[in-house]
């Protein structure tokens, strides 16, 4: 089938020198983001690593925790910074219609952890300016490096594609060994978690079959093929299923019974299902209690407070990191001063008698470094009323 290059703009916009205008079609929406692909069981891919319950934990571990983390744009001053207002504020604040901020970071944060890249798409109206921000799906865009710069092959699913540079496409990229393209870390990762997927489907077996036979069923010599069926369809329908569990088997003639149990290496097969866990953990830098998964430690709160805060700060924060850097040295996001940062503050908020201890330090008079402004700001308080001017007393008359 033939490809057709196009160059064409987005909203029917204005043609410019080398201005090539992404479609409506290749955002992320358009294509089946969450279309599973089973079609091939054991082989690992980015389109069903999702189906494998411990990575489908994981990476909505990373992306529920990204999304909550506010994304503000600052402008450096002469004495430091100044939240900024404007254009980039709107974006950040509905990317394109019916998006929110957190929806745009927490499926970035999923291409990222799935494929290794995120594409943020700039759409841009009549004036050229940017109007939207879009992801474009990873698996439609092809990144090649051209004369020292990066060019991103778009298509729109119907065999149509659209060059771009980077002043249509913002590429945030994980982990690179040529600094072109991320490393996926379910395709680095595959044989771990080709292991997963094996277990998982050797559970579903265990379940439905029960792993093994329960037990063997034994008659005289001389039985022929259609007794032994009759025999074997006839005791599972009185004895099989969970509601005849445990019921005591009667049978007449010359036939004997004989129980199997689970071996041994039967009954590790939870400990391989908990070492997998933890395995796909350090995949993606989690501590396993936010899997639900078997630490082999017990856990108290200053611990878990303590895990809580190095999975910000080693699993969430580099990936944050990435995002934060691709936006701010976008010049069409962030001209001049511009920059954007997330809130932390956000995952890391203390409790509020820690809280009350740091604001007391930080108020002090001669070594502190706040104001009574800047921590009711910091804990969502109105702004203290003004006072009242006192009316001065009515001075009296000496005679």
């Amino acid at each position: 089938m033939s490809v057709r290059v196009e160059k064409r703009a987005w909203w029917g916009g204005r043609r410019r020198t080398e201005d090539r205008a992404l479609s409506a079609a290749a955002q992320t929406t358009s294509s089946p983001t969450l279309m599973l692909d089973l079609a091939s069981p054991g082989t690992v891919t980015p389109a069903n690593a999702m189906a494998i319950a411990d990575v489908y934990a994981a990476v909505r571990c990373l992306s529920d925790a990204a999304a909550s983390v506010p994304l503000i744009p600052y402008r450096k001053t002469s004495d430091g910074r100044t939240r900024a207002d404007g254009r980039l504020s709107d974006l950040l604040r509905q990317p394109a219609p019916a998006q929110t901020q957190a929806n745009l970071i927490g499926t970035a944060m999923a291409h990222l952890q799935l494929h290794g890249n995120a594409y943020l798409g700039k759409f841009r109206d009549a004036d050229g300016r940017v109007a939207q921000l879009a992801l474009l799906h990873p698996d439609r865009v092809a990144p090649e490096l051209r004369a020292g710069q990066p060019v991103y092959v778009v298509s729109d699913g119907r065999g149509r594609q659209t060059e771009h540079g980077i002043d249509d496409v913002v590429h945030i990229r994980a982990l690179s060994t040529d600094g072109l393209l991320g490393l996926s870390p379910i395709r680095q990762a595959r044989q771990a978690l080709g292991l997963a997927q094996s277990l998982s489907s050797l559970a579903d077996s265990f379940a439905r079959n029960g792993g093994r036979p329960s037990g063997i069923l034994t008659i005289s010599a001389g039985g022929n093929p259609d007794q032994l069926e009759r025999l074997r369809a006839g005791f599972a329908a009185r004895h099989g299923g969970p509601d005849r569990a445990g019921n005591t088997a009667v049978m007449s003639g010359e036939v004997s019974y004989q129980s199997l149990a689970l071996s041994m290496q039967d009954a590790e097969f939870v400990a391989q299902r908990n070492l997998s866990t933890a395995e796909i953990c350090r995949i993606f830098r989690i501590p396993t209690w936010m899997l639900s998964a078997s630490s082999g430690d017990s856990l108290v709160y200053s611990n878990v407070e303590s895990q809580a805060l190095a999975f910000v700060t080693w699993g969430l924060r580099p990936w944050l990191v990435l995002i934060e850097q691709a936006i701010s040295e976008d010049r069409d996001l962030c001209p001049g001063s511009l920059y954007v940062e997330f809130l932390l503050d956000a995952l890391l908020r203390a409790d509020s008698k820690t809280r009350s201890e740091a604001y007391t330090a930080a108020l002090d008079p001669i070594t502190g470094y706040m104001s009574r402004a800047e921590v009711r700001r910091l804990e969502n308080l109105e702004p203290e009323p003004e006072p009242v001017p006192m009316k001065p007393e009515p001075s009296e008359i000496v005679l």
